[in-house]
């Protein structure tokens, strides 16, 4: 049960993270220093804002559902970026853009800001999921399965709106392992540079 921690604990480590033996505060800061970093290009207020993202995830060290809190921010930090990249054309009779998440990842892809060669944890990402196939196939006894390959884009196209609209109108609390919400702050962060080019950076500042 998740409550409040007491005062007396409040700067202790939450304990929840032992489940996993080799994490350290250090691994984690480590791993969003290397990973998790806006470059210069990105305007300034989408980086504060994926800063405050990063640093929530890292206090996830001291409550443990600030993991999740992260990964759930990383996709508003996702859509806050395109709709300043893609300003819309066309606004509703109150002045609101319509367009979902969905709608936006497929214009950044129409407009070649988003392409598979542009995510450099894809390589990692397909050779992980090769692995568990492998591994499934094994358990079960026959040969892993022949999948033929789909663009990366078009599935983040498809799976994003999903999981985004999962966490803003949960039907319970979800909860992820440390690692799972990193994979959400990277692919954020992959995201996010690709739609301001680094070599546009001093048109951007």
């Amino acid at each position: 049960m998740t409550a409040v921690k007491r005062l007396e604990q409040f700067f202790e480590r939450d304990p929840t993270n032992d489940f996993f033996s080799l994490l350290r505060l250090e691994h984690l800061y480590d791993s969003v220093s290397q990973y998790c970093t806006l470059h210069e290009g990105v305007p300034e207020d989408i980086r504060d804002y994926f800063h405050v993202v990063v640093t929530l995830f890292l206090y996830g060290w001291l409550y443990y559902a600030f993991y999740t809190l992260a990964s759930e921010r990383s996709f508003f930090a996702v859509e806050m970026a395109l709709r300043k990249r893609l300003p819309a054309k066309k606004l509703d009779k109150k002045g609101r853009d319509r367009r979902s998440l969905g709608d936006l990842l497929s214009e950044a892809k129409d407009a070649g800001l988003l392409r598979d060669e542009g995510f450099p944890g894809l390589e990692n990402r397909r050779a992980n999921a090769n692995e568990l196939n492998q591994h499934v196939a094994e358990i079960l006894g026959h040969e892993p399965e022949s999948v033929p390959p789909v663009p990366y884009v078009d599935v983040l196209i498809q799976a994003s709106p999903w999981l985004r609209n999962r966490f803003a109108h949960p039907d319970m609390q979800n909860i992820l392992a440390p690692g799972q919400a990193l994979d959400g702050l990277i692919l954020a962060a992959e995201i996010i540079n690709q739609l301001w080019p680094t070599q546009t950076a001093a048109q951007v500042r």
